[in-house]
């Protein structure tokens, strides 16, 4: 009577897994294939011209005020203390 019960509680954690693989690899499925549509839409090709464009008008006005900054503190250095 034992070894059967172990069989069978064994055919059971074996089923249960494989079922939990399964629907892990269908997951993974619809994921990657979700993302890949995701990705050839229009939609988010705009989205991700618009994030190139804003990252470039940053940091531009990032290098234009590290510019005025080193000018600033290069030109402060060069200046006559009235002391």
């Amino acid at each position: 009577m034992k070894p059967d019960k172990n069989k069978e509680a064994e055919k059971k954690n074996e089923t249960i897994q494989n079922k939990t693989d399964e629907w892990i690899d269908k997951a993974d499925k619809f994921i990657d294939e979700t993302s890949e549509k995701i990705h050839e839409s229009k939609t988010y090709k705009k989205a991700d011209e618009a994030m190139e464009k804003a990252t470039k008008s940053i940091f531009r006005k990032a290098g234009r005020l590290w510019g005025k900054s080193e000018r600033y503190f290069k030109n402060k250095g060069n200046k006559k203390d009235p002391e």
